[in-house]
């Protein structure tokens, strides 16, 4: 009895151990970027030990049927792939590759439509911004819709392949496209494609086409673009990412899974001449707020600060010059934000000319409010007329000296009144702000 229960413990211990390795984190409701609101999250055992270690990332773009609002929806992005094999355990939690031991950060995305390239530039951004990640070792991987975004992304711009150290296109979902084809040939990005033989929803010649452009191409890559094409009937590519592929003799690569395939390749990207400690984005006055700090800075001439209003279509805002090669604390003010959500970036200008970006912050203002004083010149009482609910607003009440005679907070819709019975005759400005408006309004009192 006691031999058994000693073994009914080592299952429990080795059971748990097991599901500490496994533990997936959801992520409900992260904005990621303008279509992602959520996302599963997979860290290694290990990963809190060393601040300093860096961790090889997988992102796995789900499908078509994997779309929703990042929060309720989220789970259906455990359908397929990695994030499949972590949530039913059987995810290994190192794999060893050319005498080198590996473990994975695994982040599953969950997107409210197709991604569009910028937005998942974006959302690749805030995840490199945010964990522990060896940017050499960045390995994209998506099924259906997603594998059409990885065909997308890296085949629009070279810059955009340049980020990624291998792929994995899994039937997908997107058409060939000669140019495409040139620029991942051109950028040298390892890729491996996988389809069914048979596949009624993405035709299987989408994969051999973009194989065959990319080996054919006027500057044909260094490595050729490899596929893998299962002699199955259906579009779920149930076996793709089975650790032990050489099992039924479709495999002949130097490596037993996609998993080793992938870190048999790394890109060689150089350190960020700038390590930012900080950047956030704060609501104050109606104002944004922008602080960000550096702990060593090389060659940096300084920060454009860039705004948009989508995440795509950028604007300088300002310039602010470097501190030196010590870095230090930043700060700037947006006194006039749009209404609706605002996205902010940094810009570096570096010496050699050389444009690098921060990663991005979001922050929303409401619609902007519009105030505006009824009956002017006014008697005893200031009638101020807001389009929108005013919540606990301070209203400070100047003369044409600049000296403060009134102060009051006030809160509201409409016609909201501000007795000014005790001020002489004279021009006033009302100065009227909390954290969603910030106007300033003439009046006299005759």
């Amino acid at each position: 009895m006691k031999n058994l229960r000693y073994t009914c413990f080592l299952v429990f211990l080795f059971f748990s151990v097991i599901s500490l390795a496994q533990t997936h984190t959801a992520k409900r409701g992260v904005v990621t970027c303008p279509i992602s609101n959520g996302y599963y999250e997979y860290l290694p055992q290990g990963y809190w030990d060393n601040p300093n270690e860096k961790f090889p990332v997988i992102i796995f773009v789900p499908g078509v049927g994997e779309l929703g609002n990042g929060t309720t929806d989220l789970d259906r992005v455990l359908a397929h792939g990695p994030a499949n094999q972590i949530a039913a355990g059987q995810f290994p939690a190192s794999f060893t590759v050319n005498g080198q031991n590996f473990k994975f950060i695994v982040i599953t995305p969950q997107f409210t439509q197709g991604p569009w390239t910028g937005h998942f530039n974006t959302f690749l951004d805030y995840i490199l911004s945010h964990y522990k990640i060896d940017i050499n070792r960045v390995y994209l991987s998506g099924f259906s819709l997603g594998g059409g975004t990885c065909w997308s992304y890296v085949g629009e711009k070279p810059e955009y392949a340049s980020r990624i150290a291998a792929v994995v296109p899994i039937a997908g979902a997107w058409a060939p496209n000669s140019a495409y084809c040139q620029n991942i040939a051109s950028s040298g990005l390892p890729v491996l494609a996988m389809h069914n033989s048979v596949d009624n929803t993405v035709p299987t010649w989408y994969t051999n086409s973009w194989v065959d452009g990319i080996n054919t191409a006027p500057q044909p890559p260094a490595i050729p673009a490899k596929k893998l094409i299962y002699p199955l009937t259906g579009h779920v590519c149930v076996w793709s990412f089975d650790l032990n592929l050489n099992s039924n003799g479709q495999w002949d690569f130097p490596a037993k899974n996609v998993y080793e395939w992938m870190l048999l390749y790394q890109r060689n990207l150089a350190i960020l001449p700038v390590t930012y400690t900080r950047f956030q984005v704060t609501k104050q006055s109606g104002k944004a707020n922008l602080l960000w700090s550096t702990a060593q800075e090389t060659n940096n001439r300084g920060f454009y600060i860039q705004r948009s209003s989508d995440a795509i279509n950028w604007q300088n805002i300002a310039y602010v010059n470097s501190l030196g090669n010590n870095g230090g604390d930043y700060s700037f003010t947006d006194e006039q934000p749009l209404a609706g959500k605002n996205y902010y970036r940094l810009l570096q200008n570096e010496t050699d000319n050389q444009l690098r970006y921060s990663d991005t912050r979001m922050i929303e203002f409401s619609n902007k409010v519009q105030l505006t004083v009824y009956t002017n010149p006014v008697t005893d009482i200031l009638t101020i007329h807001s389009n929108t609910q005013l919540q606990n607003a301070r209203v400070s009440i100047y003369n044409m000296s600049g000296q403060l005679v009134k102060q009051q907070v006030i809160s509201g819709s409409a016609i909201i009144p501000v007795s000014i019975s005790g001020l002489s005759a004279g021009a006033y400005i009302a100065h009227i702000y909390n954290e969603a408006v910030n106007e300033k309004l003439k009046f006299v009192k005759p």
